[in-house]
């Protein structure tokens, strides 16, 4: 078996980070693995696991001059005979348009992943038309793309459960934050809903530091709006008369990160990846506000992706500071929390049992058997 994996590009998020664990486990079963896409911060990551990488000049949107098209389509064919390639794996739309238009030229399978239900619909009903087969990392993201595709199969986002485990709290002195500091953590890319999440939290945390002095809060993403989150830390601090925010900008080792926190607000893979590592999460996402994700919850949190593609109601400052503040005074109910999160990802999102799914997709399509 002989995989393209194919991202319309290399830098962080949770979509990118997803494929690089599935090529870390596939490459580690003697899978071979080769990866089409815009270079990126990642491509070191994806070199460090063997993976051989073609830099595709992907183009944001599908609809582009036919010349254009083309010579991408031609290039993708070319990688797929050099790389002797049996199935494609492809994650976004313009990128994994373009190359299913390839495979189909040289009777290769196709699988797309659905991580969302963002993508524009007439670009996800063309990919779903060429494509032999669609996961849904989601119960959501399965019906949204229910009525396009029969062959459909609902497998999580893998989490590789020893790179993403508790490691202390090391990291604290790097950043200047005392042993007895309460930390939140927030992550992700500074864009669109989830740099508005952002501001919330920095406010919420605002109205939190006059009751927690020993309250920081460290938020690791980059984006278009990292100006304006440097900006309104700049606005905090003078109003709290104290520094206790820090933008740590792009990360591409999350664990240590992880690991600071007393608390972790995120949604999706930062969710997963967060308790993973043995801490509590509030989880607010595109779609709105979750919040805390317990024993009682996990079902529900799962069901909607932790935010990202279903919530519970708005996500709000007021919401945020108040469930903050009731978690912050009860430190002994977090560490269990964080202890049974991470026995729940173990079980339930292990990236070994993941690969296991994602393969029998393949192999159920290259012997044409691909079954709902």
């Amino acid at each position: 078996m002989r995989v393209l994996m194919v991202l319309d590009g290399l830098d962080f998020g949770g979509t990118e980070t997803h494929a690089l664990s599935l090529a870390k486990e596939m490459a580690a079963r003697g899978i071979h693995i080769a990866v089409a896409a815009r270079n990126g911060a990642l491509a070191s990551r994806f070199e460090a696991v063997g993976c051989p990488l073609y830099f595709i000049d992907f183009p944001t949107v599908i609809n582009i001059d036919e010349q254009r098209k083309e010579q991408i389509i031609e290039q993708l064919e070319a990688v797929i005979k050099k790389e002797n390639i049996s199935i494609v794996h492809t994650h976004q739309t313009p990128s994994g348009i373009l190359t299913a238009l390839a495979a189909n030229r040289c009777g290769v399978p196709v699988v797309f992943t659905a991580h969302g239900t963002y993508y524009p619909l007439s670009e996800l009903e063309t990919m779903l038309r060429l494509a032999s087969a669609a996961i849904a990392v989601s119960p959501p993201v399965e019906r949204h793309i229910r009525p396009m595709i029969a062959k459909r199969f609902l497998i999580p986002n893998g989490i590789d459960t020893n790179e993403f485990a508790p490691l202390g709290r090391q990291g604290r002195q790097a950043l200047g934050i005392p042993d007895d500091a309460l930390v939140i953590v927030y992550s992700s890319r500074l864009a669109w809903a989830k740099a508005r999440i952002c501001f919330m939290v920095l406010k919420a945390c605002k109205d939190l530091k006059p009751l927690f002095p020993n309250l920081y809060v460290v938020v690791v993403g980059d984006g278009p709006r990292f100006s304006d989150a440097e900006n309104l830390t700049r606005l905090i601090h003078q109003t709290c008369r104290a520094t206790f925010i820090h933008l740590v900008g792009e990360q591409g080792d999350m664990a240590p990160y992880y690991s600071l926190a007393d608390l972790v607000v995120g949604t999706g893979r930062v969710a997963l990846e967060a308790m993973a590592c043995g801490k509590p999460v509030l989880a607010a996402g595109n779609h709105g506000y979750f919040g805390l994700v317990e024993p009682n919850s996990y079902k529900d949190a799962w069901e909607c992706y932790f935010g990202d593609h279903g919530s519970r109601q708005d996500c709000s400052r007021y919401i945020l500071s108040q469930d903050m503040k009731h978690l912050l005074r009860s430190p002994l109910y977090l560490e269990q929390l964080g202890q049974a999160g991470r026995e729940w990802v173990m079980r339930q999102f292990n990236i070994q049992t993941c690969v296991d799914q994602v393969l029998n997709v393949y192999e159920s399509l290259l012997k044409g058997e691909a079954k709902q």
